[in-house]
């Protein structure tokens, strides 16, 4: 039975005949100069081949140009030394390259950690604006700057942020990123938006969309199952269907009270029902509170018991929107600095200031708010506030009704700004009842 065929490597002095044939003719590399120098080096019938071959090779350069055997000889061994420096030389060159290209990714990883250490991106933004039990990965707080890139995962409450132009509410729970002053990064979760005119075109994107305004305030509201569902309370604005590149495929304009739900994985885009539900949040904790600072904080649902020692604040003056009342008759109230007459058909919304610290007080009871309509007067007497809780009061809310619930003015100081925009508190603590409030109207209208 024939025996398999099995291919067999050469035998090193043939190989080693063809390597010089190699080298005589320039088609040699590197991979068999090194083959080249191991033979020689360990058997020595190759370095027999390799000489004989070489008096060969020397011979026919002596017949072609009749050069001297020796010094031909000499030639073909020059010639093999020159390749084997070349070779030494290249592979020198490539661990020079290696060295170099490592300690280039070494400065360039240090270069990065220094850029990244020392480096600080742009700022876009602060925060204005924290519910009581806002609470957010990184942590945030009042006045805070916002820049560029960074990421936040809101887990509680409501965080207020401002833009140049653009007010954006966060409800969470939500997650988002600050790509610009312009752009807003929604990965899950509820957004409010309000654009000043100089803000036009700022944008909110999601997996599934990118709303971009067009003068108005809108809500965003993204989850993973459901996609993206986009509301215009005032204004208009401009919502794209977006595929898996990011790239818009369909796009739906949408005007006041309209909303639209968009979906990628089903490629939806189409009209639904426009509520104002989800503004509650906002609504609630912010009303017309443009900015907050210091230790003042916003509620979201209106408190039950307001009386003293039952919604303490040790560490926080609480900022709480009531009610917004179109006046039917004139109104006449008694403010800080006297009376003050509102028209009827006038829309006042009202916001009670409430400091309950006890005895546990941690912080100073310093702070501001800024609205956006103007203040026109501060209730700070028992009897001013009881006169005015049933008006504009949360109807739900019981009230302290002893007069130490009022401030002393020769220890509480509230200023108002000039433009009537801002008022700034300073309460003090004297035992034994700790309670302080007052409530402050501000006009959202006037006929």
């Amino acid at each position: 039975m024939p025996a398999e065929f099995s291919p067999r490597s050469p035998h090193p002095t043939e190989e080693m005949r063809s390597l010089v044939d190699d080298l005589y003719h320039g088609q040699i590399n590197d991979a068999g100069l090194a083959r080249m120098e191991e033979l020689l080096l360990t058997d020595q019938g190759c370095l027999q081949i390799y000489v004989e071959h070489l008096d060969f090779h020397c011979e026919l350069i002596d017949q072609a140009d009749q050069t001297p055997p020796e010094i031909a000889a000499l030639t073909g061994m020059q010639q093999y030394s020159q390749a084997s420096a070349a070779r030494e030389s290249r592979r020198q060159l490539r661990m020079t390259l290696m060295m170099t290209a490592s300690a280039l990714l070494l400065m360039l990883g240090g270069g990065w950690i220094f850029f990244s250490t020392f480096w600080i991106s742009p700022e876009i933004g602060t925060i204005i604006s924290l519910s009581t039990h806002a609470q957010s990965i990184p942590s945030v707080e009042l006045g805070q700057v916002v820049r560029r890139g960074e990421k936040f995962d809101i887990t509680q409450g409501v965080v207020s942020l401002q833009l140049p132009s653009v007010t954006v509410d966060v409800i969470a729970p939500a997650q988002l990123r600050w790509d610009n002053h312009q752009r807003l990064h929604l990965l899950h979760g509820t957004v409010v938006v309000k654009v000043d005119p100089d803000g036009r075109g700022f944008t909110v994107r999601t997996p599934d969309a990118e709303v971009v305004d067009l003068g108005t305030e809108f809500l965003v509201q993204h989850e993973t199952q459901n996609g993206s569902y986009v509301s215009v309370r005032r204004g208009e604005a401009r919502a794209k269907l977006l595929d898996w590149r990011g790239v818009p495929t369909k796009v739906i304009e949408l005007t006041a009270s309209r909303a639209a739900q968009i979906q990628r994985s089903s490629e939806v885009v189409r009209e639904t029902e426009y509520s104002t539900e989800q503004y509650l949040p906002v609504d609630r904790s912010r009303g017309g509170i443009r900015r907050l600072t210091g230790v003042l904080r916003t509620i979201s649902d209106p408190p039950g018991n307001l009386s003293s020692n039952q919604l303490t604040t040790p560490d926080h003056m609480l900022v709480i929107p009531e009610r917004q009342v179109t006046l039917e008759t004139d109104l006449t109230v008694i403010g800080l600095s006297g009376p003050v007459t509102l028209p009827k058909g006038t829309t006042v919304s009202s916001y009670l200031i409430h400091y309950d610290p006890t005895q546990s007080v941690s912080s100073i009871s310093r702070g501001s708010v800024t609205f956006f309509g103007d203040i026109a007067a501060i209730i700070g007497t028992s009897v001013g506030l009881a006169a005015t809780d049933s008006l504009f009061g949360n109807p739900a809310t019981i009230f302290e009704t002893q007069s130490f619930r009022e401030l002393e003015l020769d220890e509480d100081e509230i200023q108002i700004s000039d433009d009537r925009k801002t008022a700034s508190f300073y309460f003090g603590t004297d035992p034994p009842a700790y309670l302080d409030e007052c409530r402050i109207l501000v006009i959202d209208s006037i006929p």
